[in-house]
């Protein structure tokens, strides 16, 4: 193509044709400078289909980490609403009525604690990188960082449940406590004497005003978790579903 462009120029020049020649001139001109537009159109288009592809990218990256958070969350979420209940039991029911292995239940429920410890590597990586100003959603992207701040005070209503039940209700059944562990076990059942012994044990202690006020504080400091623990599954909840409808936007 150049070559022919390149004999009807020499041809012109030749036979003294100079303003055919400018014409021609003027029109290879403006050939060059479309080529050149479309080239530059074409590489604008591929650089935008890249951003997007990368949009694209970082948002389902975000999505999986999420979803994975959501699920280890609702797990130990139902952990702690399974507690806040054991502890509601030893406050608001008649122990006597209650049969000692529902009552072993309550104790080893009462005294586990439950850590949510999300994984933070993707979106960490995200914000070290830069890559997580390509969330066009401004809105979205405001969520999603103040998601984890949201967390982070999830976290220290756990630390302080934790640090609580270690420094009181262990404490307290370690010095008192006398069941035997083949039995909480489950190893084998009581004798009709520990039946006997060890109702009277749980009703001395889940009677005394110590353990309830124990209990109490517990449970008071459990409800701020359970709150806090809502929120966070409802953001989780929506935060998924819109990143869902930004990718699809996107795609």
């Amino acid at each position: 193509m150049i070559k022919f462009f390149r004999r009807i120029r020499k041809r012109l020049l030749t036979e003294n044709k100079f303003s055919s020649y400018l014409i021609y001139a003027i029109g290879e001109i403006i050939l060059v400078v479309i080529g050149i537009l479309i080239a530059l159109q074409i590489d604008n288009w591929n650089q935008k289909k890249q951003l997007k592809d990368e949009q694209v990218k970082t948002l389902k990256s975000l999505h999986e980490a999420i979803k994975i958070n959501n699920t280890e969350f609702d797990t130990i979420f139902n952990a702690q609403i399974l507690r806040n209940r054991s502890l509601q039991d030893v406050i608001f029911s008649d122990v006597s009525n209650l049969p000692n292995t529902h009552l072993d239940s309550l104790i080893k429920i009462n005294v586990r604690n439950h850590t949510f410890d999300p994984s933070t590597g993707i979106y960490n990586a995200m914000i070290n990188s830069g890559k997580i100003e390509l969330v066009a959603n401004e809105s979205l992207k405001n969520r999603i960082s103040k998601l984890y701040d949201i967390v982070r005070d999830y976290q220290e209503s756990e630390d302080e449940i934790t640090a609580y039940t270690k420094e009181h209700l262990e404490e307290y059944y370690i010095n008192n406590y006398e069941i035997d562990p083949t039995v909480l076990a489950g190893l084998r059942e009581r004798t009709d004497l520990e039946e006997e012994r060890d109702k009277t044990l749980y009703t001395k202690a889940f009677t005394s005003f110590k353990i309830k006020n124990m209990y109490i504080l517990l449970l008071s400091k459990m409800d701020d978790v359970i709150l806090k623990g809502v929120n966070i599954s409802s953001e989780y909840q929506e935060l998924i579903e819109d990143l869902e409808n930004e990718i699809e936007a996107q795609s």
